[in-house]
């Protein structure tokens, strides 16, 4: 089936939302080195469709980069075009992909590749429906090692990811294609063999998803990890998953790792960070650090997410540990004279997560950082667009693409022809001629915004104050 024929799929979700390595004999195409070993400079692309194209998860996953890594200069680029499958990647490849000059490519695909207009309500037993089933999984097998051959040959990391799910068990409003999932599981099984094959790592999000719906649906026969068209995973499902890489990246848990004895003058842990000029003062202690990342600033949107995952004890714990205060007494936090919070001696013997608290001037780094990021994401999505425009089978037989008067008429016409009569058509159309002449200047102001967003992330250095608090009775 035609990429253009199976973007209607995905236009309801699109407006409503905006390593496990495996070993086994290897060929000469196999990578060198570990893929998720994004370096200084690494340039990462994300291959995909609609789900790559909004962009949540990976966007949360550079998020954590900038700010963990603030120094690896890491650029992260949404290369998912809506509706797009196997052999409309290895179409646009030199042009909207290859462009960027990768170090990386992330993959994921076949949510549309599997053809969901092929499953119904119902079991079927026809036999041209089970063999144009079987046909398009195949063509995903093919086309897919074709992909992840463009790159090897090219010396650029592959990192595979096994496709997010389709929601069959969930009792939701949307008409249910019953055995969409089981096909997008085969998918998952091709990726595992091309893993083993070329020795590459993979991101297990059919798994996860799956595993956290079985879990939740016993609980609320509605839960799920997508949205209500069972295709495309929401704030929730999009934190998921960029947990799951993140966990397969192996990221490093500590933010940083302050471990300090009041009765020393010296640190007993210091990990991501330098402590020094510890002292004491009455009742208590103070010091500076220069931290070297920042925490990972969680929106109102991913709290569902925490509770489904162990975001914060795996990759987001910045903790200060301050041991041999009285136990029973309290004490005062302040970082850079900003009061942030009253803790009991045991407490900050056993040590607390930073991380956790929103007034710490390093959180308020962070969000300066998401802001930031916010805005780049905002044009990426501008440019992405109006590559959803330009890979519509139509757009390509125009002759005179800059005279935006004919551009407009044909594609009109062509969506009546088609019978895409749904106004998201029109609406994409209508941003697209009014963004494609600022193509240049959006491109320029994306790079400008990730450098702009490095230079916020900087460490800082911070001077920490733990007092007895006088305001407080003692526990």
């Amino acid at each position: 089936m035609k990429r253009f024929q199976n973007l209607i799929f995905f236009i309801v979700a699109i407006v409503s939302i905006g390593l496990t390595g495996c070993n086994s004999k290897t060929t000469k195409k196999e990578t060198d080195s570990n893929p998720f070993a994004f370096n200084k400079n690494s340039r990462v692309v994300f291959v995909g469709n609609s789900i790559t194209h909004a962009g949540m998860f990976h966007n949360n996953i550079f998020l954590y980069h900038v700010t963990r890594f603030p120094n690896k200069n890491i650029y992260m680029f949404n290369c998912g075009v809506s509706g797009d499958v196997t052999w409309g990647v290895l179409d646009r490849m030199e042009e909207d992909i290859l462009v960027n000059k990768p170090t990386h490519a992330v993959i994921m695909l076949g949510m549309n590749d599997v053809g969901r207009s092929w499953y119904g309500e119902k079991p079927t037993t026809n036999t041209d429906t089970l063999k144009h089933r079987k046909d398009v999984l195949r063509v995903y097998r093919e086309n897919m090692e074709k992909i992840v051959n463009v790159f090897l040959e090219k010396n650029i990391k592959v990192i595979l990811e096994r496709p997010s799910i389709y929601d069959q068990t969930a009792i939701l409003p949307a008409k249910n294609n019953y055995g969409v999932n089981d096909a997008l599981g085969i998918c998952a099984t091709y990726v595992d063999s091309l893993a083993a094959k070329y020795n590459l790592p993979t991101v297990d999000y059919f798994g996860i998803m799956n595993k956290i719906n079985t879990e939740m649906q016993k609980k609320d026969s509605s839960f799920t990890l997508t949205g209500q068209d069972r295709i495309h995973p929401g704030e929730t499902g999009h934190f998921v998953m960029s947990y799951q890489f993140l966990k397969s990246e192996k990221a490093p848990k500590y933010v940083s790792e302050i471990v300090i004895n009041s009765t020393k003058k010296s640190a007993d842990k210091n990990t991501s960070c330098e402590v020094k000029s510890i002292s004491k003062v009455k009742d208590g202690i103070t010091f500076t650090v220069m931290e070297n990342s920042l925490p990972f600033p969680v929106t109102e949107n991913q709290k569902e997410g925490l509770q489904l995952v162990s975001f914060m004890n795996e990759f987001n714990v910045e903790l200060l540990q301050i041991q041999k205060l009285s136990p029973k007494s309290k004490y005062q936090l302040k970082i850079d004279n900003e009061i942030i919070g009253s803790f009991s001696g045991k407490q900050l013997d056993e040590g607390i997560n930073l991380a956790e608290y929103k007034n710490t001037p390093q959180y308020k780094q962070s969000l300066k950082v998401l802001e930031v990021l916010q805005k780049l994401w905002v044009t990426e999505g501008k440019l992405r667009g109006m590559k959803f425009i330009e890979y519509l089978e139509p757009y390509k037989k125009i002759k005179n693409k800059d005279n935006f008067v004919e551009v407009e008429a044909f594609m009109d016409s062509a969506f009546t022809a088609l019978g895409y009569t749904n106004p998201y058509y029109k609406s994409q159309l209508n941003k697209f001629l009014k963004n494609k002449p600022k193509e240049k200047e959006y491109k320029k102001e994306c790079d400008l915004l990730i450098k702009k967003a490095y230079k916020i992330a900087q460490p800082v250095e911070h001077t920490f104050l733990i007092e007895a608090d006088s305001t407080l009775d003692s526990l």
